[in-house]
């Protein structure tokens, strides 16, 4: 079969390392006991890429494409899940700059992150992880020298108390729909998912703003050569009539590189001042707004207020 997964069948030293750099790890855990998710995990064609050089720092863009295969990642996917998930993804020697480096091991981690994405959702993965609310499984190295009736006494209060706290969110959150099924009550869910959009929208708008940062230093490293182009060729050219028309022509292209530079730029203060706008707004307002939306139409605004 064409989309058959291929899996390592024997243990390699680099799956062994994979295991023992996990081993503590509470989503492998998860993954562990699911075999149609292990198998995904340790598939040849992803470990394959990370085996070929465990010690590589990956771009988001990069770390993308190898987790995606055939249909690549997009950037703001990636950075949504990473920003959310930060401590548990961004190793603690990672490169320190501006832009996001990963190893092999946030790799893997991230793998997990987007395979047990559709079960557990994001919070419930937090949870997992112990970066907010009750994780359902805690893992532990750390040995204790307290006495066990003293340790049995304090976990026995703490999981009455804990189960109390459970039931009373319980009947907060939780209510009975169609067919008895329990789900989340409805003005919560719809809270929940405003606020996934609106992280979702905010890592897209982060993508532009370094997309077009990045443009703008083409754009000015491309002026820098032009007028080196003109400064050389006035010195060297010793026919007048070549000296204008090449002149004429650089000057044409700096000019049109100054227009799509400053173009650029108006569009970046008209982002930001939309995206200023946008959060002036009150909370409910802001619910009932589609931020890319709202956004991508008042930058159209002020951009054609400023062509006039």
């Amino acid at each position: 079969m064409a989309n058959e997964i291929k899996i390592i069948e024997n243990e390699s030293d680099f799956i062994l390392k994979i295991e023992e750099d996990l081993k503590f790890d509470s989503l492998y855990q998860l993954i562990v006991e699911r075999d149609q998710l292990k198998k995904e995990l340790f598939s040849e064609s992803f470990l394959s890429i990370l085996e070929k050089d465990i010690h590589r720092w990956y771009s988001v863009a990069e770390a993308g494409k190898v987790l995606g295969g055939d249909k690549p990642i997009p950037p703001s996917s990636l950075t949504y899940y990473i920003d959310s998930l930060r401590e548990y993804i961004i190793p603690e020697d990672a490169p320190s700059n501006k832009y996001i480096r990963l190893n092999y091991l946030s790799l893997l981690k991230m793998k997990m992150v987007l395979l047990l994405k559709d079960e557990f959702r994001l919070n419930g993965l937090r949870a997992e992880l112990g970066l907010v609310g009750n994780p359902k499984q805690v893992v532990s190295r750390n040995n204790s020298n307290i006495p066990s009736t003293e340790v049995n006494g304090s976990l026995e209060e703490r999981l009455e108390k804990l189960e109390m706290m459970n039931e009373f969110l319980f009947n907060l959150l939780i209510e009975k729909g169609e067919g008895d099924q329990l789900q989340l009550k409805g003005a919560l869910e719809s809270l929940l998912n405003s606020e996934t959009k609106l992280l979702e929208d905010q890592s897209s708008l982060f993508q532009k703003l370094e997309d077009q940062e990045e443009t703008i230093e083409q754009l000015f490293e491309s002026n820098r050569k032009l007028t080196e182009i003109i400064e050389n060729t006035e010195k060297k050219t010793n026919s007048i009539v070549e000296k204008i028309e090449v002149s004429e022509k650089d000057r044409e292209k700096i000019q049109e590189s100054e227009k799509q530079l400053t173009l650029l730029k108006e569009t970046l203060k008209a982002r930001q001042q939309a995206e200023m706008e946008f959060e002036s707004k009150g909370f409910l307002k802001r619910l009932k707004i589609n931020r890319s939306e709202f956004i991508d139409a008042r930058v159209r605004e002020l951009l054609t207020e400023w062509i006039k």
